[in-house]
């Protein structure tokens, strides 16, 4: 990096570079490498209200919200996700929208377990549900077999319902 570049960069970047390279160098030795006297280095580095901390040896985003977390304190990681989504964010919103509309159904692993033991049972059913069910498993799965089905509806069950027990 020259100091031209240096001062056309945009200030988050820039202290991105820079806190990169005072990992292994001094601010005045960046400073001498851009060519700039300390003081000039010092006020561009600021532009943007970033601080420099030298103690972390660092520069951060100086934040004037006196109720904010030191959570919220992080600086550049949370600008840069930020950045990301504000950037795809009709993307992720489409995923998102493609996830939710989709009848993706993920069977459990151990409806295929290959060391489990079947028992066959024969189950009273109302007609008219059972009729639903398969129909439905026809019409959206026809690529599984019922039993596979009825077998994911009992786990989603236990899943769903074995959590009560804890809470009577």
């Amino acid at each position: 990096m020259n100091k031209d570049e240096f001062l056309s960069m945009n200030p988050d970047l820039r202290v991105k570079r820079i806190n990169k390279m005072l990992e292994t160098m001094q601010l005045p030795d960046i400073a001498k490498l851009l060519d700039m006297p300390s003081s000039t280095f010092s006020a561009e580095m600021q532009k943007g209200d970033y601080v420099y901390i030298k103690r972390e040896k660092k520069y951060f985003k100086f934040l004037r919200d006196e109720n904010s977390s030191k959570d919220e304190l992080n600086t550049s990681d949370y600008n840069e996700e930020l950045l990301f989504i504000k950037r795809n964010f009709d993307i992720l919103k489409n995923i998102v929208s493609n996830q939710e509309m989709s009848n993706l159904l993920i069977l459990d692993k151990k409806i295929y377990d290959s060391k489990a033991k079947y028992v066959n049972k024969n189950i009273k059913v109302n007609d008219s549900i059972y009729q639903e069910f398969t129909s439905t498993c026809e019409r959206q799965f026809p690529h599984l077999k019922i039993q596979d089905l009825i077998a994911q509806a009992f786990v989603d069950f236990i899943s769903k319902y074995s959590s009560m027990e804890n809470k009577i």
